[in-house]
């Protein structure tokens, strides 16, 4: 189906998921702030997620789904933290799963990082 879609030598690119954090909990928002979603700096390096980086965020509690980018947050301080309009779209001690994209012409493995309510890792993928 594709070879015809694409001419001989051109290459498709997919949109796969290449990291994650699961059910991370929201300890802190601020509605009035710049910013977005504040990541602690250790859980976005084991999940392989920059700064920056653009993320799609589900909100377990709420079905809330929401795109931002990513603040880098205090390394060890396991906090997750939502600023302006994203939040309006959590409570603190929320669950949120945090996810991460790449384009590729190949199939992803996706790292991904399970915490507890404290957002210490109990997993890793």
């Amino acid at each position: 189906m594709h070879d015809k879609i694409f001419r001989e030598g051109e290459t498709m690119l997919n949109i796969y998921l290449k990291s994650k954090i699961h059910m991370a909990t929201i300890t802190r928002k601020e509605v009035y702030y710049e910013g977005s979603i504040e990541i602690d700096e250790e859980l976005m390096g084991k999940a392989g997620i920059s700064e920056g980086e653009l993320v799609l965020v589900v909100n377990v509690n709420n079905a809330e789904r929401f795109v931002t980018y990513v603040i880098k947050g205090k390394r060890g301080s396991r906090e997750i933290n939502l600023y302006g309009a994203a939040a309006r779209l959590g409570e603190e001690g929320d669950r949120v799963i945090i996810m991460a994209f790449t384009f590729s012409d190949k199939p992803v493995k996706a790292k991904t990082i399970v915490l507890n309510e404290k957002n210490e890792i109990v997993q890793e993928k």
